[in-house]
């Protein structure tokens, strides 16, 4: 799981990630997709807050290294339990725009998806997309995910109201997906 056919997933690690991630939460492009906080200029007390919370709340956060190019950061991933008795698991996925189109996050979230449901026995793996973004909505959706609730208009944007919009994937539903993907 900790390696993909063309990355390395690594633990965060602060000497090494943080300006990385600091670039991360500054790209305009990126912000807009996590969060729906105001697009204002993340400080050191932001990027704290974010790590702090990332380590506190989730499972697994890993920083997405090129397996090609060690030194390359491609984005990240978290992943959290939300509940261990019923195992239900939630995700998310950030890349660099210059990544974008080029394969990463299939490549990621279907080992995530492997592992969670093979290794870490979840039943169920959620997301939370915004409604503009269509092109992770569209990979989601090739994946397997289906779309299990929305919350309409709660994401202002560039002038616009979004949703943002719940999506789920079942282990059981995962498996005929994955036998009929190989």
């Amino acid at each position: 799981m900790f390696e993909t056919t063309r990355l390395i997933l690594r633990g965060y690690d602060a000497p090494r990630h943080k300006e990385t991630l600091t670039k991360g939460l500054n790209n305009f492009q990126m912000y807009e997709r996590l969060t729906n906080r105001p697009l204002v200029p993340a400080s050191e007390k932001d990027i704290d807050g974010f790590i702090n919370n990332m380590a506190s709340s989730q499972l697994l956060f890993a920083m997405l290294h090129l397996k090609e190019q060690p030194d390359v950061v491609v984005g990240w991933v978290h992943s959290s339990l939300d509940s261990a008795r019923s195992r239900n698991g939630q995700f998310g996925i950030a890349l660099f725009p210059e990544f974008w189109g080029n394969g990463f996050a299939r490549e990621v979230i279907v080992s995530l998806l492997d592992y969670a449901f093979d290794n870490l026995g979840y039943h169920r793996m959620g997301l939370s997309v915004h409604s503009g973004n269509t092109r992770a909505m569209h990979l989601y959706q090739r994946i397997g995910f289906v779309e299990e609730g929305r919350v309409r208009e709660t994401i202002y944007q560039a002038g616009k109201w979004e949703d943002s919009v719940k999506m789920g994937l079942l282990k059981k539903e995962w498996k005929p997906i994955k036998q009929r993907s190989s």
